[in-house]
This record gives structure tokens, C-alpha cells and sequence, in this order.
């Protein structure tokens, strides 16, 4: 026999201590939900944007000599090593970027 999750809405919620649903309670202005720090649509919209934007993560091992250089090379364009190796990383992918193989003869 398949068992079923019961779904639990407001209406479950107990009616004790004020936490019933008041609809005569007035509507927030700007000033008031943004001392109370709510988001307005616009800030909440690009907010959500952001957090889509980041959409994985990854473990990269690297020798030292490597991350030295790699922080050196940040150090000089003014920013993060991470940002510099995501943005390397992206452009490459991009085809921003191009590799060229060297050969040993």
C-alpha cells in the first residue's frame, strides 16, 4: 500500500498567540518594510538573479608554483585570484580565449 505525505497549509496553523491571518492589518509602505529590511520587487528580482547566476562549483587542485603565480597575476589586475580563474576559465569556454599547444619539436 502507497503511503501518502499529508500536505499542511496556513489553515492548520493553531489560531493561539496573534498568528491568525488579519486582513484588516494596514499594507507595509516602502519606508516601513525597508526599515524592517524587506526587499523591494526590484531589489528581490535582482537578488534572484544573482543567485541563479551561480550555478555550480568546482574543486580545481593546482601546484604551488601555479597558485603563486596565479595570485601574482590577480595581485597585479587589482582583484581576487578566484575572480581572475573564473573569469580565465569562462572566457576559455567562451572561446574568448584561446589555447595554443605547444610542441616539443
Amino acid at each position: 500500500m502507497k503511503k501518502t505525505k499529508s500536505r499542511i497549509s496556513y489553515k492548520d496553523e493553531p489560531k493561539e498567540a496573534g498568528w491568525e491571518f488579519d486582513a484588516s492589518t494596514p499594507i507595509l509602505g516602502k519606508k516601513a518594510s525597508s526599515a524592517l529590511g524587506i526587499p523591494s520587487p526590484t531589489e528581490a528580482r535582482a537578488d534572484l538573479k544573482r543567485k541563479q547566476a551561480k550555478e555550480a562549483r568546482i574543486n580545481v587542485r593546482l601546484s604551488a608554483k601555479t597558485l603563486e603565480g596565479l595570485k601574482r597575476q590577480a595581485e597585479e589586475a587589482g582583484m581576487p585570484y578566484q575572480t581572475l580563474a573564473a573569469s580565465a576559465l569562462h572566457m576559455l569556454a567562451t572561446g574568448k580565449l584561446r589555447l595554443a599547444m605547444v610542441t616539443g619539436e
